[in-house]
């Protein structure tokens, strides 16, 4: 058996190195290191190396762990903690913002210990039209009367989705948390549940009004005032007038 290569060797610090020089060392490696960043026919040993370099940060990043690596090495850290506990409470928060920024997605960090909570609250989607004014009104200002369609929640369900006397079920296949994770340990990806759509919900019995959308079209009519002075291309912005959600904002 291939024995484990040191921590410290992974990071290229110094035994002693303090906290902050760790973090330094691990943010350019991952960087340097990461699957995205290479060759196809390289990814596997991109991915090899990655997992290597994440797992010796999670263990010298935490102080427990580095004092019972320190003293016991690879033996006092695999007979005391698992997989999933090497990874747990490790702070990869701003790493994650910086791959993600760097090359989309989450950047390989959704399933390191801490998890997603429950789905997120989301906000409607905007409207956009556009009006047109005469050049005296752009001196002189004015107020324009606009006719558009927009979804808002079920009056009759309240936007639950769910006929009267029903409710929604926690999804089977997500247990409620509205995503589901395809990968790896290391290297995971989340999309949307495919059961419930990323509601976490399902919906056996759906109200008529909405088809179990919890929302519904209407028609609205809206008065804008335009301010004197503004010019072609102009964008005025009208607050909680667009889609509305049934996900919380």
């Amino acid at each position: 058996m291939t024995a484990k290569q040191d921590y410290y060797d992974i990071l290229g610090v110094a035994r002693d190195a303090p906290a902050a020089d760790i973090k330094s060392a691990y943010r350019k490696l991952a960087l340097k290191h990461h699957p995205d960043r290479v060759a196809e026919s390289e990814k596997k040993s991109a991915e090899e190396k990655f997992k290597k370099i994440s797992e010796a940060y999670a263990v010298l990043s935490d102080a427990q762990k580095r004092q019972q690596y320190d003293r016991f090495g690879h033996e006092g850290i695999d007979s005391r903690y698992s997989r999933e506990d090497i990874f747990r409470g490790a702070d990869f928060g701003d790493f994650a913002d910086i791959l993600r920024n760097a090359f989309g997605g989450g950047g390989g960090f959704e399933s390191f210990g801490r998890g997603r909570s429950r789905r997120e609250a989301q906000a409607g989607q905007d409207i956009e039209t556009r009006v047109v004014i005469t050049l005296e009104e752009t001196f002189t200002g004015t107020e324009k009367e606009i006719s558009y369609s927009r979804a808002k929640k079920c009056e009759t369900c309240l936007g639950t989705g769910a006929k009267a006397g029903t409710k929604a079920s926690t999804c089977p296949l997500c247990k409620g948390r509205g995503y589901v994770t395809e990968g790896s340990f290391i290297f995971s990806m989340q999309r949307p549940c495919p059961e419930c759509a990323g509601r976490g919900q399902v919906i056996k019995h759906k109200c008529p009004s909405c088809a179990g959308h919890g929302l519904v079209k209407k028609k609205e009519n809206l008065k804008v005032k335009i301010p004197k002075g503004v010019i072609s291309g102009t964008s005025l912005r009208v607050r909680d007038k667009g889609y509305e959600s049934t996900q919380g904002i």
